[in-house]
């Protein structure tokens, strides 16, 4: 089989992120990776330290952005150029390679990726359903798809990991259809709506296991529970092959007072790469929580595990 080549967008101060994603795809995969880090910012030590973790099947390097050629590119709500590192690197980062794998950095593997990175595509992207959007009106959150005359039922995807066909996603110029949307709309999750807007629902759904988020776990906000069988969902819970830590009352695992299931294992792997990292503080992240949990906004579903990472190298578990 060809290397399996994964790209995220992590600059400096997403450096841990980064290596504890980069360490979980170490443990898990018995074939060979590559993964590019897009980003700038980053500490010589940084890049040192990641550098060193690589072995003969999983390689990584950490490639700058020259932010002036897209200076152009602007994003709402002050969120940075990383933030579309994912929609831009198709069509100008990548530009020889024919297929890649996005993953956030915010993340961590749980098996061999052999089995998605082989998966036929019937189009350009495939990626599992956004357990709390679900669907492009959703109510959560204003979009335009009444501006733009989409069906309010248009599937919507959550691109924290997404399989890509990069030579079909050139040829749909879906790059310049997202920031295009980007340019004209103020919109709540920034480069996700707006390439959800490009493909209007024509993407691969791909099974939620390979991007278990938060909100599978938050049976009050898991409005994919209507579109999605409820064992998709437990395996989704149960054996996901990749968690996704993204923004939720859990609190990233990073932080102090996370309660994410996963956090333990995420802390684990951070010290293992980075023994003296410390946990950040984030004041309104925990004031959301505990208002939520007041308010009943929390309830887990009752599947729901501590998660522990197995290695297929012989290392112990985390």
């Amino acid at each position: 089989m060809s290397q399996i080549l994964i790209y995220t967008a992590a600059d400096g101060n997403y450096a841990l992120q980064a290596q504890v994603l980069f360490g979980s795809i170490i443990r898990t995969h018995s074939h060979p990776v590559h993964m590019i880090i897009f980003g700038n910012g980053w500490k010589t030590k940084e890049v040192k330290r990641i550098s060193a973790m690589q072995t003969s099947l999983a390689t990584v390097e950490v490639r700058s952005i020259d932010a002036d050629k897209f200076s152009a590119v602007k994003l709402a709500r002050g969120f940075p150029l990383a933030t579309a590192y994912n929609v831009l690197a198709p069509e100008y980062l990548l530009q020889t390679e024919s297929r890649a794998i996005y993953m956030d950095a915010d993340m961590v593997v749980m098996e061999d990726l052999t089995d998605l990175w082989e998966l036929q595509l019937m189009t350009a992207v495939g990626a599992v359903l956004d357990a709390h959007i679900v669907w492009m009106a959703s109510p959560s959150m204003w979009r335009p798809w009444k501006e733009e005359k989409f069906d309010p039922m248009t599937p919507y995807l959550n691109t924290g990991l997404m399989l890509i066909d990069l030579d079909r996603w050139r040829a749909e110029n879906l790059t310049g259809r997202t920031l295009e949307f980007l340019e004209k709309y103020t919109m709540p999750c920034v480069d996700q709506d707006a390439l959800n807007f490009a493909l209007n629902g024509s993407f691969d759904q791909l099974h939620p296991r390979y991007n278990s988020m938060p909100y599978h776990l938050l049976k009050m906000f898991r409005y994919v529970d209507a579109v999605d069988p409820d064992e998709r969902i437990g395996e989704a819970i149960t054996k996901p092959a990749v968690v996704h830590f993204h923004r939720s009352f859990f609190g990233k695992p990073w932080t102090y007072f996370s309660t994410h299931p996963g956090t333990k294992m995420w802390r684990a792997l951070a010290s293992e790469v980075h023994p003296r990292w410390r946990k950040q503080v984030d004041v309104m992240s925990v004031a959301r929580a505990r208002a939520a949990n007041y308010a009943g906004m929390t309830v887990v579903d009752d599947r729901s595990v501590k998660y522990t990472l197995k290695s297929v190298k012989g290392k112990s578990n985390v």
